[in-house]
């Protein structure tokens, strides 16, 4: 596998990226990951029995935490040699998967990609205002068709990501694998159990109703609309928004927090081990999430499998997640007082709450990571018996 980060570092990708690896050691596979290195410096280590090569790495101007990667043709032609692997699967579109490609076509080797990421996402952190230009938007389509039409299969975590590809160009075989959740993990529980005492005392959460957000604090994410929205959400009922993660948006967040005078009911966790997670979606009452270019969204998953209502942006792919008055509502993008009045209506109405609840946790159900593992299994063993696809 080659990838742009793994974990510690963390977002996301890397998570899926750590956890699928792990699972195909259990299942007995030799994996190895090609990806950065979060000192910058290059080494190697052993993840439960994950081989893991860390490269160079250059700063990232727009994720001070995720390095870039980078190796010369030479240095990945002899990782491939010293590893003999028989799948390729990049899970990144940056340099490390434009060299998988050319090993891929010189040595003949399949080539799965999974993509996390929709141009848009690229062309807003390039433009200079809060909306990408049209203009640069498209150039990334076509940079992004491109590259993926140079695989042996794509793999997208969701329908509606799937079909922006194909709808821009893609002709490359898809394939629908969701991420995936442990349900094991991320279940309900009783609210009032002494595992509920526990988080709120670690984490100091306050009394009321809770609102959460779960992910990296950062420009795509729309973290400072949910912020805004709180205002609103105090008009109706005693709320705090907590906000779990670290990136480089926090200053950011704090003035916004401070400039609206929300300190009493804005509160920035930071980084929450993930051993701690599904106890603290299960000592909060709602989840919310802003952004407009989530393709799938662990957090939500996991706050569905957790049996929480939901408020969404209208947007992309959350929509698979949240269906609109049935396991929460989903928000007009950019909205912060619809966002507010969205999680009030439901933080104000408890017999809403679990019917909005019951129906995440069946939203949930077919996203097993048992599922996401089996799925990925069959994809490397069609590749490697030779049944796919001549490259677009």
């Amino acid at each position: 596998m080659v990838s742009h980060g793994y974990p510690p570092t963390l977002s996301g990708v890397t998570l899926v990226v750590q956890k699928l690896a792990r699972a195909m050691v259990r299942r007995g596979h030799r994996v190895c990951v090609v990806t950065s290195s979060e000192t910058r410096e290059p080494y190697e280590s052993e993840d439960q029995g994950v081989h893991l090569v860390r490269l160079h790495a250059a700063p990232n101007p727009i994720w001070q935490e995720g390095p870039i990667p980078y190796a010369s043709y030479k240095e990945m032609e002899a990782l491939v040699q010293d590893h003999a692997p028989e799948i390729v699967h990049s899970h990144d579109p940056g340099i490390l998967g434009l060299q998988a490609q050319r090993l891929s076509d010189d040595l003949g080797l399949p080539l799965l990609a999974t993509c996390y990421y929709v141009p848009r996402f690229v062309a807003r952190h390039l433009a200079l205002s809060r909306e990408p230009s049209e203009v640069v938007e498209s150039l990334v389509w076509n940079i992004a068709t491109w590259f993926y039409n140079r695989h042996d299969r794509v793999v997208f975590a969701t329908r509606a990501h799937c079909e922006s590809f194909v709808e821009a160009g893609l002709q490359a075989p898809t394939t629908i694998i969701s991420n995936g959740v442990d349900l094991s993990r991320y279940c309900p529980q009783p609210r009032h159990g002494g595992e509920n005492r526990e988080i709120v005392e670690r984490y100091h959460l306050p009394e009321g109703k809770r609102i959460l957000f779960v992910g990296r604090l950062a420009k795509d994410k729309e973290i400072d609309l949910l912020i805004k929205a709180m205002a609103t959400v105090r008009q109706g009922c005693d709320a705090h928004l907590l906000i779990v993660g670290r990136g480089d948006y926090r200053e950011r967040l704090e003035r916004k927090i401070e400039e609206l005078e929300l300190g009493a009911c804005c509160h920035l966790l930071g980084f929450v081990p993930e051993s701690d997670m599904p106890a603290l979606f299960r000592a909060v009452d709602l989840f919310a999430i802003a952004a407009t270019t989530e393709v799938q969204s662990l957090p939500t998953l996991q706050a569905c499998a957790t049996g929480l209502p939901v408020v969404a942006a209208d947007a992309m792919a959350l929509p698979e997640l949240v269906h609109d008055g049935v396991n929460g509502y989903l928000v007009a993008p950019g909205h912060a007082k619809r966002f507010g009045e969205a999680c009030a209506r439901i933080l104000c109405d408890e017999s809403m709450a679990r019917e909005m609840g019951a129906a995440s946790l069946r939203i949930a159900q077919p996203h097993d990571e048992q599922d996401t593992f089996a799925a990925y299994e069959r994809a490397y063993e069609g590749l490697a018996s030779g049944s796919h696809h001549a490259r677009a």
